[in-house]
């Protein structure tokens, strides 16, 4: 059975990660160590970020459930006056339809 090729170690001045060649011992690659969190329990972030992230989530929503209902009272609003221009005017005319103009 052939021998790999590289060698993956732990670089004892950065923590990062080593490949090595073990024909010739040289480094082949060097990988930047990961970030330490300052608590050490990543699971315990990942829990407060999905909270955090939930929340933001439900706050958006609000805000555009609020936009939502302002936009059906102008829509309303804007209803209402237009209907109200065309009783006021005595018009009582369909409109043109488009398929009339062919």
């Amino acid at each position: 059975m052939a021998q790999p090729r590289t060698v993956y170690v732990t670089c004892p001045m950065c923590k990062g990660m080593l490949e090595v060649n073990t024909e010739n011992g040289k480094v082949v690659r060097h990988f930047e160590a990961r970030d330490k969190t300052q608590s050490g329990d990543a699971l315990a972030e990942a829990v407060q970020a999905a909270r955090c992230s939930a929340a933001l989530t439900e706050e958006k929503f609000k805000t555009a459930q609020e936009k939502e209902k302002h936009k059906l009272k102008r829509l309303e609003e804007t209803f209402r006056e237009k209907k109200k221009e065309v009783e006021e005017s005595g018009d009582t005319s369909r409109p043109i339809r488009p398929i009339d103009l062919d």
